[in-house]
Formats: structure tokens, C-alpha cells, sequence
């Protein structure tokens, strides 16, 4: 039994209260004792003794065991009450004990009271430990209540078979715009764009197990038909004998947006930097075709000037002197010829037109001079016109045809050339194939006449590309807006 246990008795007769202390005595002499004889001394150690069990007689002066038991259940203490007393009908017995009294003991059968007294305790024990664990979980319920419809944000509890709304929270009303009774009566797919629902029955039957916490970024509607973007958090958890998930919601709608702008931004800013860099590449080709122009025009008109005035004067000498005339005619005079049609060769390729450049005249001077000089068959459809393309883009298309024409001569080992200029909607189209012998474009090149090309297509905002394969000839095709 309980050691120190605090037993408080209501005894009137000083004789049977002697008996009932030394009986408990001898069970345990560590028990503490208070003798309360009438109400007013039993009121007293309700307040100072602070009993852990009362033992009650039946009839006091001006006062009973109900009155007693009545007395501890509205101060809510919870203390075992056990009624002690001489005789007792039967029927007051069953009375008592069914106001909350925990057993009654004759007490000429003091034998069985110990054992009374541990079986109240256990009881009265467990009550506690009961009422203990109720009032836990309704603090818990409380909390969780408080947690889900006070919570800032939106979160809703949906029946995990029917899908449909089973509670949902102020935050949420507020956020979708739906009333309560609006919610219940709809399903999770009511909140989603048409067009999402197999993804969310796709993600439901990925829900396996009831420990899952599931976590995804998904596209809602609200009332007013309001597109946004939410992250959320769902798990199990069964609600009203049902098995449900309980979701939280992030509206993630304006820090997406926030990203697709700083991402638009960044794309802007890397996009200013390109254009700015075409920009100077194209000024760098500009100047180079200056530079060119200036070489050829000097080669021309200088440097071929100097050479027809020095074969004049070689002219006069032999003339003047016949020991060298046959010596002169034959070999300084045929070299500055050579040397001047060379020149004339080398700067027709260098000199373009700036202004008012007549693109398919320029690429048919080109085909013809291969078609008259290397004996190849050229092919040339031009279907552009002069007016929709500005001298420089013009001009950087003859030096791509140009520099794709050089390639072909050096190292394609072809029969047949054929030129195309088209324009499709704001485009301009360039192609330039041959039957030769092909190459890997794929693998490295030592020269840089494609590197070339590239450039300048990509100055203008262009694409361009090449298919070629061993044996199968090559195709160059090039697509620039303008």
C-alpha cells in the first residue's frame, strides 16, 4: 500500500474512529491521520489537510456522507470517498455509490477496507490520468484549430477519394475568394485550369503511402478567375473517420513573376551586349572593306600606272636601241604585262562597290568568271529585290558568296556550282551548293574563310548553316532577317 498515504476520517463516535486507527495502523504505520467529527472540522481539512482518501460514517450530527461526497465533487477535488458505517439498507448503498462514492465497508467487516482502499486509488488514479489525457487532447485540438483556421496561410483539409472540401481555413476563403459553403460543395479540381487536371490525377496516383508528405508547385484558379501559382504541402491524416490530406498554401504568384523579369532582364541586358557586339563586328567588316577598297583602287590606279609608264619607257629604249630590243620585248615587257593583269585580277575581287551595289550583277560576274576560267557549270536563280536589302547587308552577302566560291575552287574538286537569292516573308535566303568531294563539318579547320562567313551572318542577326558529308558534295544555306 501507499506509504505517508493522508487519510482524513469523518467519524461522530470517538470509539469506532480508535478501532478504525488502529486497524489501519497495523496495515501500515506510515498512514497519516485527521478525525474530522462534524461538517465544520471536515471543511477545515478539505483546506489544510489536503486528504488523499476519506473515510466516511453514514450519519453525523447535522450532517451526512452524501452532504460529504456532495461537497468534494463541487470543489472538483477527485479524492476517493469510501463510505465506513455500522448498517446500511442495500438500496441507500447502490445510491451512494452511484452519486461517485467509490465502495462502502460495513464496519464490522473492516477485513476487505485495505483492499478497498488500494482499488479506489488505482481508480481514482486512472480517472486522473484519463481526464489528464482529455484535457491534453483538447488543448491539442484547440491548438491544431487554432493552427488551421487562424493561420496565415491558406489551408484546406480534402476527402483523399471524392477529392471534395471538407474544411478550409479564413486564409484560404479570403485568398480564393469562395465562401465556406462554396468550398464544401466543391473538389479539388474545381480550383485547378482545365488543362492541368491529368497532371493532378497523375500526381494523386503517385500517393502510395500514408506517410507521404508531398510537396509541388501547381497552377490555381480563384473565384474571380485569377490565374496563380502555389507551392504546396500535403499529408495524411484521418478527418471525421475519413481518410484525408490536409494541404498548405504558398502563393508564390508574385516572387514567379518578380523571377521571370529579373530572368526577361538579364536575358535583355546579355542580348544588348550581343548586338552591341555585332554592332562593332560589323563595323570592323565596314572598315576592312574600306581598307580593301583602298588597296585595290591603289593597285589599280597607282601601282598599275607606275608599271604601264615604266613599260613606255622600256618601249622607247628598245626602239632607240636594237642590241636589247628583242632582249626587252621578251622578258622585262611580257613580265609587266603579266604583272598588270594580275593586279587587275586582284583588285576586281578586292574592289566592290560601296553605294547602289547591284547584288545579282556582282555574284553573276562572279559564276561567270569561274564558268570562263575554271571550265565549271554554274547555276544562279535570283528572286530578291534591290529595294528590300541595304548596300551593306548586300555587300556582305557578295563577300560570303564570294569567300564560299574561293572555298569550292581550292579544295572541293567540283563540276557544278549552283547560286540561289531568295526571300521568304522578312528573310532573305542564300544557297550555295556544289557536287565536289565534300568534307566532315564537324571536324577542325586549319583556315578561316568559314569563320569568316559566320561572322558577318551573325552581325546581322543571321543563322547559318552547312550540310556536307564525304563524296556528297556540299550545301551552304544562309537565312538573315531584314
Amino acid at each position: 500500500m501507499t506509504e505517508s498515504l493522508k487519510i482524513l476520517l469523518l467519524e461522530d463516535s470517538a470509539e469506532d474512529a480508535e478501532i478504525l486507527l488502529r486497524f489501519l495502523r497495523k496495515i501500515n504505520p506510515h498512514y497519516l491521520f485527521n478525525l474530522a467529527m462534524n461538517k465544520e472540522d471536515y471543511l477545515e481539512a478539505l483546506d489544510r489537510f489536503h486528504p488523499d482518501i476519506i473515510l466516511s460514517d453514514n450519519h453525523l450530527p447535522f450532517f451526512s456522507a452524501t452532504e460529504a461526497l456532495q461537497i468534494i465533487q463541487e470543489r472538483s477535488l477527485f479524492v476517493p470517498f469510501i463510505l465506513v458505517t455500522g448498517t446500511v439498507s442495500d438500496e441507500f448503498a447502490a445510491n451512494i455509490i452511484k452519486s461517485g462514492a467509490d465502495d462502502y465497508i460495513l464496519k464490522d467487516r473492516l477485513t476487505r477496507l485495505p483492499l478497498a482502499i488500494d482499488a479506489a486509488l488505482k481508480q481514482r488514479r486512472l480517472e486522473k490520468e484519463k481526464r489528464k489525457a482529455i484535457e491534453n487532447l483538447s488543448q491539442s485540438e484547440e491548438k491544431y484549430r487554432t493552427l488551421f483556421f487562424k493561420s496565415p496561410l491558406p489551408k484546406w483539409i480534402y476527402d483523399f477519394e471524392t477529392l471534395r472540401f471538407m474544411e478550409v481555413n479564413e486564409a484560404a476563403i479570403k485568398h480564393y475568394g469562395y465562401t465556406l459553403e462554396e468550398f464544401l460543395s466543391m473538389t479539388l479540381s474545381d480550383i485547378r485550369p482545365k488543362e492541368d487536371l491529368q497532371l493532378l490525377l497523375l500526381d494523386l496516383t503517385r500517393v502510395k503511402l500514408e506517410t507521404d508528405v508531398r510537396k509541388g508547385t501547381w497552377r490555381h484558379l480563384k473565384k474571380n478567375g485569377e490565374l496563380i501559382i502555389v507551392e504546396t504541402t500535403a499529408h495524411f491524416i484521418e478527418y471525421n473517420t475519413r481518410k484525408a490530406r490536409m494541404v498548405v498554401i504558398n502563393d508564390i504568384t508574385e516572387s514567379k513573376k518578380a523571377e521571370e523579369e529579373l530572368r526577361s532582364m538579364e536575358k535583355e541586358l546579355l542580348n544588348q551586349k550581343i548586338q552591341a557586339q555585332k554592332k562593332v563586328t560589323r563595323a570592323v567588316i565596314k572598315a576592312q572593306e574600306k581598307e580593301r577598297d583602298h588597296i585595290g583602287r591603289e593597285l589599280h590606279d597607282n601601282v598599275n600606272q607606275i608599271l604601264v609608264s615604266a613599260k613606255l619607257y622600256l618601249s622607247v629604249i628598245a626602239e632607240e636601241n636594237e642590241g636589247i630590243k628583242e632582249m626587252i620585248k621578251k622578258y622585262p615587257l611580257t613580265l609587266i604585262d603579266k604583272s598588270i593583269q594580275e593586279i587587275r585580277l586582284l583588285t576586281s575581287g578586292y574592289v566592290a562597290p560601296i553605294k547602289d551595289i547591284d547584288l545579282k550583277e556582282l555574284i553573276q560576274s562572279l559564276l561567270d568568271k569561274l564558268r570562263d576560267n575554271m571550265a565549271l557549270q554554274t547555276t544562279f536563280v535570283y528572286d530578291a529585290t534591290n529595294q528590300i536589302l541595304d548596300d551593306e547587308l548586300k555587300l556582305n552577302l557578295y563577300r560570303i558568296v564570294q569567300e564560299q566560291l574561293n572555298n569550292i575552287v581550292k579544295h572541293a574538286d567540283a563540276k557544278n556550282i549552283a547560286v540561289t537569292v531568295s526571300k521568304d516573308n522578312n528573310f532573305i535566303n542564300l544557297v550555295v551548293a556544289d557536287d565536289g568531294k565534300g568534307f566532315d563539318p564537324d571536324k577542325k579547320r586549319k583556315g578561316i574563310g568559314i569563320s569568316n562567313m559566320i561572322n558577318r551572318v551573325e552581325s546581322f542577326n543571321g543563322e547559318m548553316k552547312i550540310e556536307s558529308s564525304i563524296g556528297n558534295g556540299c550545301r551552304t544555306q544562309i537565312r538573315i532577317p531584314y
